[in-house]
């Protein structure tokens, strides 16, 4: 029977390999206080803005609450609503923007669910009105700007955000029931 020997040998191995993996390594420790630097300053420039202090709101709240009876205005006669509008959370931005969700009717009379929209000149813009993209962009900037809260209500769109929804949807976690926060 033939025994092996393991450790009485010796190989040589090409240094290449060793060497190009040591310089990644290095690369990569080295882009590192970069990286995080870079990654903070994204952070920071995206972020959700601070709310307004009260003189600023005191100020702003008024003209806010202004444009949105108009704006309001504009969603009913675009919504074509025999009934009173259901409404998410609406808030006004820095930039005079107003942002929220609606439960509008379709031209059928169905039920389209919680739809997000924005203002452009006081007349509500909805994500089928524009190019996907351009939606989102204008989206987020309206999320991280919730400057002026002008209605109470959720930020979930679809149908679980709406009244009926909230009847019907719940919230599992962890494979159990759980009442909603």
């Amino acid at each position: 029977m033939a025994v092996r020997d393991f450790g009485e040998r010796k190989t040589r191995r090409p240094r290449i390999p060793l060497i190009l993996s040591g310089l990644a390594v290095v690369g990569t420790l080295a882009a590192l206080p970069f990286v995080g630097l870079d990654l903070a300053a994204f952070e920071r420039a995206n972020g959700v803005l601070p709310p307004p202090t009260p003189e600023e709101a005191a100020r702003f709240g008024p003209r806010a609450r202004a444009e949105w009876r108009i704006a309001r205005a504009h969603l009913e006669t675009r919504l074509h609503q025999a009934s009173p509008l259901e409404l998410g959370a609406v808030w006004a931005t820095r930039a005079g923007q107003i942002c929220g969700l609606v439960n509008g009717r379709g031209s059928f009379g169905g039920l389209t669910a919680m739809t997000r929209f924005y203002t452009v000149d006081q007349r509500p813009v909805f994500h089928q009105d524009i190019d996907y993209l351009d939606f989102q962009r204008a989206w987020f900037q309206c999320r991280r700007d919730q400057y002026v809260m002008l209605h109470e209500g959720t930020m979930e769109p679809g149908f679980c955000g709406t009244e009926l929804g909230r009847r019907r949807c719940y919230w599992v976690r962890n494979g159990a029931r759980v009442e909603r926060p």
